[in-house]
């Protein structure tokens, strides 16, 4: 097989950091690579390098004849590639092929064939008028991928695709993605994701670690040789011996109320179902309450209406005093806008609390360092120069160090590693107060520590049962 794209000895500093620190990797015609590493690794750096979109400081990328960059790429963030003023218009910018006509007003072209069965292939066709920027992020995801489908490329670089896909969506796009290699064995994958499954249908894995490539082979000879030496990898259960389940934690018993909502409706701007139609839900002092819900399920808007951050169609909303609430948003990413990542933390609690010197001092290291982020190395860090993963744990600092009575969280863990995530498991284990935890995927390793789990469907809440599945 000809190699698409070949790395040398690439180097990327940024801040006095390496990013990248003598990177070398190929991809070869009709490969699958998997790429992993914990937050901060240089995972990102290395895609939007090798997709032409960052140049390095030093080293080269080289390309086969008729690979020309920039090559297209999946980003984390499911907003940066959206263009166009709705979601078949999305598809649409790259589905003509060089020399066809455009579509006409009427959506009739050579493409539009193209353009149709992406929609239906990621099940947007009953979205394909809104504007892209109000779907879920979800939504978003599947409209990133559905873009990148129709384009003819022989080679495709996706940084966690999976992110912000509730389960059933992301094996339906492993699947389109299986499909869109399989209809020209010359296509090749190069994937960073934190789903161990896909270990198993990959060809090579390369796993990065402060910038180094500390393995790079076959996935089960490099995971073999990588296991046990205290990197942040996913577990492959396939190729280890079923772990015994950890014990659950004892719960305390909830407190007096803090929230109630009764009656929530909110309608959609463009008409048709509402996204939450008539929902009731309350929440006690110290009481853990996760809400599970698919793609577009109304998890994020009620959660801002938790937060009272809007007003709802109709229904009310009555919060304790005590209960201050706080929303670790989805996308971390959108809420920074320090220069300093101390500061970024120490917004909060200076403005809505009047804390200063050494005690708004001690709740930004208190914060940050629960969050896995030390503050001797994080402080005075660029929150923009962070990696995805580091942002949402920045974020979550940012919210815990307020203290608030009533912590809301709309997928937490997304973008994390190991690491990160045993880190705000343990920091929610410790946490005094209440919190609503809403996601499309059942939290991993969190046995127990609910005192309740409900679902988001049609607009309305509904209990699960201890052993129902996400």
């Amino acid at each position: 097989m000809s190699a698409l794209l070949a790395a040398r000895g690439l180097v990327v500093e940024r801040g006095g950091r390496r990013l990248l620190d003598g990177v070398d990797c190929a991809l070869r015609a009709g490969e699958h690579w998997l790429v992993w590493g914990a937050n901060g690794a240089g995972k990102t750096t290395l895609a939007r390098v090798l997709a032409g979109f960052l140049a390095p400081d030093t080293g080269r990328v080289e390309y086969a004849a008729g690979l020309e960059p920039p090559l297209p790429l999946l980003v984390a963030d499911p907003d940066a590639q959206l263009a166009a003023a709705s979601v078949r218009d999305e598809v649409a910018l790259g589905a003509r092929r060089p020399g066809e006509p455009r579509l006409d007003r009427a959506g009739r072209g050579p493409a539009a064939a193209r353009i149709a069965a992406a929609l239906a292939d990621y099940r947007l066709e009953p979205l394909a008028a809104r504007n892209p920027h109000a779907l879920s992020g979800g939504e978003k995801r599947r409209l990133n991928l559905a873009a990148l489908s129709v384009l003819e490329a022989p080679l495709l670089i996706l940084d966690e695709p999976e992110l912000h896909l509730d389960p059933p969506s992301w094996r339906d796009c492993c699947a389109l993605m299986a499909a869109w290699r399989a209809a020209d064995p010359q296509r090749a994958l190069l994937e960073i994701s934190r789903d161990p499954e896909r270990a198993l249908v990959a060809d090579g894995l390369l796993v990065l670690h402060e910038g180094r490539v500390v393995g790079a082979g076959a996935p089960r000879e490099v995971y073999a040789a990588l296991r046990g030496r205290g990197l942040p990898i996913p577990r492959v259960a396939a190729w280890e011996p079923l772990a015994a389940p950890a014990p659950a934690p004892a719960l305390l018993e909830p407190g007096a109320p803090l929230l109630r909502a009764e009656g929530l409706r909110l309608a959609r701007p463009s008409g048709g179902p509402p996204v939450l139609g008539g929902l009731d839900l309350s929440v006690a002092a110290g009481e853990r309450v996760l809400i599970l819900g698919e793609n577009g399920s109304g998890k994020s808007a009620l959660l801002v209406l938790l937060a009272d951050l809007a007003d709802p169609t109709s229904g009310r909303l009555w919060l304790d005093a005590a209960a201050a609430p706080a929303l670790a948003f989805q996308e971390p990413e959108r809420v920074c806008f320090a220069e300093r990542v101390e500061d970024e933390v120490a917004f909060g609690p200076r403005r809505r609390q009047g804390l200063a010197g050494a005690a708004l001092a001690a709740r930004v290291e208190g914060a940050l360092a629960a969050m896995g982020l030390p503050p001797a190395e994080f402080a005075a860090r660029d929150p923009f120069q962070l990696s995805a993963g580091e942002q949402r744990r920045l974020a979550l600092a940012s919210v815990m160090a307020l203290s608030p009575g009533l912590l809301l969280l709309d997928e937490p863990g997304a973008g994390l590693d190991a690491e990160g995530w045993a880190q705000l498991m343990a920091a929610l284990a410790a946490w005094p107060g209440a919190l609503v935890w809403a996601d499309c995927r059942q939290p991993a390793g969190a046995a127990g520590f609910f005192h309740r789990r409900l679902r988001l469907e049609a607009g309305r809440l509904g209990e699960l049962s201890a052993d129902a599945e996400a």
